[in-house]
């Protein structure tokens, strides 16, 4: 009995003569008495098994493989066009390949988007099938517009890393087809060797020394029109392909139909089209031509497909408001052309692209699936955060109408930008890769960004990238707020993970997104009432140098500069540094970077002369450069030296000022809650520390005031009714001094958890009361929770740590009371040798417990207790 598959392929070879073209999906599965879908995917099995051939028309035809017809004219009719506009191209093309004893090299010339990598690789299928060149010839592609940041990189692809020939893009062809696209993009020297090469079929090392002989070798080169390069002067077939306004409407539908049914293939589902949108579409003009137009269908089909994301049996429908305006003005001029697109659209009101109909010709994107895969991992990302429908569909709707740029890089690049600076420290793929996200999210979002927004997301990507830190860095609540209130930038930097994704294999977490979104919120100029950066190095441009590799890099242009003369006179360098700091301040202060020297004592005074808020960062390089010279003269032993300085460095970094640590107590209205708490905490606390009341509400009288106390003493914390945020000082509210008992006041001024009060023990309790019969639950109740707190003051466990170590106690406590053996632990000589000091500490704590209880805590029972605190 013949298959079902058997059964189709038979049908079309005995019917195919009724139509030249062959027979539709439609009339197959009619005659046949099959659903339409399962003829569909039968018909296409068998495409591929090469047994049938199908048309680049819809309805789709198709038919029997003829090989003494078809052989010579299958690659070229993937190609839509191929009997019409491209029909002269096509010829072309066909002469040079069968040219005899050996292909003639051709040129392609034509704009961006005309469909030349399609047709070069339709050249080389058919050289393949006409036997000019074997099935496994290789098909080597090279687009130079990939490069145009980075020439070294072009020098490699095309003539071999290290000049090594065997590894150029010419030997690798050899013996089949080599594609250079964008070729008017190589710099002169580039252009020289490959003028060489065409010329004489040799290729020569950069040096002239080496060389190597491909004749066997099929050129396809490509260049605009507009190129001022005279490749045709040595490459004898010149082909133009023509621009998508210079296409017939019919070839147009076609090309619509073809990258409709791509998107249904890809999206696994079927698309249902209006009829207006296919009008629309017909009477657009793309600056880049069918590249274009297949970007544009691919952002709408994304665009509908989030309206159906979560029911998986809907079709995806699309109209002519997922586009953008452009295409829609369109309409305006479907006069001119309503009775050619009328007969081709053949009065239906809705287009239907079948998922199992959707046809596969050469995709030069390694994507596809992935982006609805994307949409899908979106929506589920931001539902798990709680984010309503909404807000999703907000963020969303932005996000798919851009993603589909990420798969076009044909805009230029900000050529204003000084990236030659910042490529020194920054990943040239990250620069690309921003700078095309930072155009376009411009024009997106509608807003015109600082350069130094650029500037930081090169900077903050690279270090996502080279870092590759998991740690969250903000909040969920925070992040939730970011996607809520700012949709449209959350939108944009999903889209630049899903690139960094694709390009480093680096799949970033939904609060790294909204970390790059935060980039792009703040959009006002905020160099007015912001800190200001200060360099003052000795010697005559060491700080001025810095100066502006800090302003290139950041592109902020807040970094300033004294460069201290080694001969300069002190009260005239104090008097120049004085009027600088007057001159650069905006109402926030200066942070000054120095070296060494007098500089600090300056700068103190300064402050006090201009009350303008000065912080100091002390970074002694030139002294420590100072040291290892002087080291160098005198001793010979270069590990000596290294390791000293290395000594003596980080004697420099540990080194602290010994001050005496005090408590300033704060309230905003007169001194007297200032220094009633601050007589409670000297009387209860045990901690030695002197206390210092201050009753001020002025933050900047505040600033001054703690600033002179910085001078004598070390601020370890402040207690009081608000907390002012300054020096970041910590601050514990007056409430949790009084909320607690006067013994615990020592445990909150040193940041230790107080938990016995906020852990509810008594579902524990009726627990054990229910399991023990020996345990008092009782005295348990007033002996057991002490010690985990003071455990945990130790230890600073989790609330499961605290709540195991409990139920382990009381169990231990229930065991030895009847009268039951310790289990002999084989890690005990081992775990009290290491944890000796803790052991004894550990006795201690729980000699209440045994003298409670009438129990002693032998040696195995202590080390299994210091295994379960030390998580071993």
């Amino acid at each position: 009995m013949k298959t079902a598959k058997q059964l189709v392929y038979d049908f079309v070879q005995q019917n195919a003569y009724r139509n030249e073209k062959g027979i539709d999906t439609l009339a197959i599965a009619n005659e046949l008495g099959m659903l339409r879908t399962n003829a569909s995917a039968l018909l296409n099995e068998l495409v591929k098994e090469g047994k049938l051939i199908k048309t680049s028309t819809r309805p789709v035809y198709y038919r029997v493989l003829d090989n003494i017809r078809d052989n010579e004219e299958m690659s070229f009719q993937t190609l839509i066009g191929y009997d019409g506009s491209l029909r002269k191209a096509i010829q072309l093309a066909k002469a040079a390949i069968l040219y005899p004893n050996q292909s003639l090299n051709v040129l392609i010339s034509c704009k961006v988007g005309c469909g030349t990598t399609s047709f070069a690789y339709a050249m080389y299928c058919f050289a393949r099938e006409n036997g000019v060149i074997k099935k496994e010839a290789p098909y080597v592609k090279i687009n130079c517009r990939h490069f145009s940041k980075n020439i070294s990189v072009l020098d490699n692809e095309l003539f071999g890393i290290g000049h090594d020939l065997n590894k150029s893009c010419f030997m690798k062809a050899k013996g089949g087809v080599l594609f250079l696209d964008n070729v008017d993009l190589l710099d002169a020297k580039q252009q020289s060797q490959l003028y060489t090469f065409l010329e004489t079929n040799i290729i020569y090392s950069e040096d002239g020394t080496k060389s190597k002989e491909c004749k066997d070798i099929f050129v396809i080169i490509s260049q605009s029109p507009q190129s001022n390069m005279q490749f045709e002067r040595i490459i004898p077939v010149i082909i133009e392909l023509p621009e998508l306004k210079d296409r017939s409407i019919k070839e147009r539908f076609g090309l619509i139909n073809h990258f409709f049914s791509n998107e249904a293939s890809h999206s696994m589902r079927s698309i249902e089209v209006t009829s207006e949108t296919i009008r629309a579409l017909l009477l657009s003009d793309f600056d880049y031509n069918v590249k274009e137009l297949k970007f544009e269908i691919k952002a709408a089909c994304a665009n509908a497909y989030v309206r159906v994301v979560r029911d998986i049996h809907q079709n995806i429908q699309v109209v002519v408001n997922d586009f953008k305006n452009q295409v829609r003005k369109s309409l305006i001029k479907l006069k001119n052309n309503h009775i050619e697109i009328e007969a081709l659209l053949d009065s239906r009101n809705v287009l239907i692209y079948d998922q199992n109909d959707g046809y596969q010709t050469i995709d030069t994107t390694k994507h596809g699936n992935d982006m609805y895969l994307e949409i899908s991992k979106q929506y589920n990302e931001l539902l798990e955060l709680g984010i309503n429908d909404h807000g999703i569909s907000d963020v969303i709707t932005t996000h798919i109408q851009n993603l589909f740029k990420k798969y076009n890089y044909l805009k230029s690049y900000d050529s204003s930008l000084n990236l030659k600076q910042l490529s020194k420290i920054v990943d040239s793929r990250v620069i690309e890769i921003v700078s095309h996200f930072f155009q376009t999210s411009k024009k997106e979002l509608g807003k015109n960004y600082r350069t130094n927004v650029f500037y930081g997301l090169c900077l903050h990507i690279n270090s996502i990238i080279s870092l590759k830190e998991s740690q969250q860095r903000i909040t969920n609540d925070q992040v939730v707020q970011i996607i809520q209130d700012h949709p449209s930038e959350y939108a944009a930097s999903v889209q630049l993970a899903s690139i960094i994704k694709d390009e480093f294999d680096l799949d970033l977490p939904v609060h790294e997104v909204a970390l790059i979104a935060m980039f792009l919120i703040e959009t006002e100029d905020q160099t007015k009432n912001n800190p200001v950066l200060l360099y003052i190095l000795h010697g005559e441009t060491t700080a001025s140098s810095l100066r502006d590799t800090t302003n290139s890099l950041t592109q902020c242009y807040n970094a300033y500069s004294y460069d201290l003369a080694l001969n300069i006179d002190t009260h005239k360098a104090m008097e120049e540094i004085k009027d600088l700091i007057m001159k650069i301040d905006k109402g926030q202060g200066v942070i000054v970077i120095y070296d060494m020297g007098s500089i600090k004592t300056m700068l103190e005074t300064i402050e006090e002369e201009t009350n303008i808020k000065i912080r100091l960062i002390n970074m002694p390089i030139t002294l420590i450069g100072i040291d290892i010279a002087r080291r160098c003269s005198m001793e010979s032993d270069i590990d000596y030296i290294y390791h000293l300085t290395h000594l003596e460095m980080n004697k420099m970094r540990n080194y602290e000022e010994k001050l005496n640590q005090v408590i300033v107590t704060l309230c905003h209205t007169g001194e007297g809650g200032a220094i009633q708490l601050k007589r409670y905490i000297d009387q209860y606390s045990k901690l030695n520390m002197k206390t210092i009341p201050l009753a001020i509400s002025a933050k900047d009288e505040l600033i001054h005031e703690v600033s002179e106390l910085r001078k004598t003493y070390d601020i370890h914390c402040f207690v009081g009714t608000y907390d002012p945020k300054i020096f970041g000082i910590p601050f514990i509210p007056i409430s949790k001094i009084f909320e607690n008992s006067q013994e615990e006041i020592d445990r909150i001024l040193m940041f230790e958890p107080i938990s016995s009060s906020t852990f509810n023990y008594e579902d524990v309790y009726q627990y054990l009361s229910e399991q023990f019969k020996y345990v008092s639950i009782s005295k348990l109740k007033s002996i057991l929770p002490g010690i985990i707190d003071e455990l945990n003051t130790i230890y600073h466990f989790n609330e499961d740590q605290r709540v195991g170590l409990f139920m382990h106690m009381a169990c231990l406590v229930e065991r030895l009371l009847d009268g039951k053996q310790s289990v002999p632990n084989i890690e005990k000589q081992k775990i009290l040798s290491v944890f000796h000091d803790e052991y004894q500490s550990l006795s201690k704590i729980f000699k209440p417990l045994e003298k409670a209880f009438h129990i002693i805590i032998d040696d195995n029972e202590m080390t299994t207790i210091l295994m379960i605190i030390k998580r071993i």
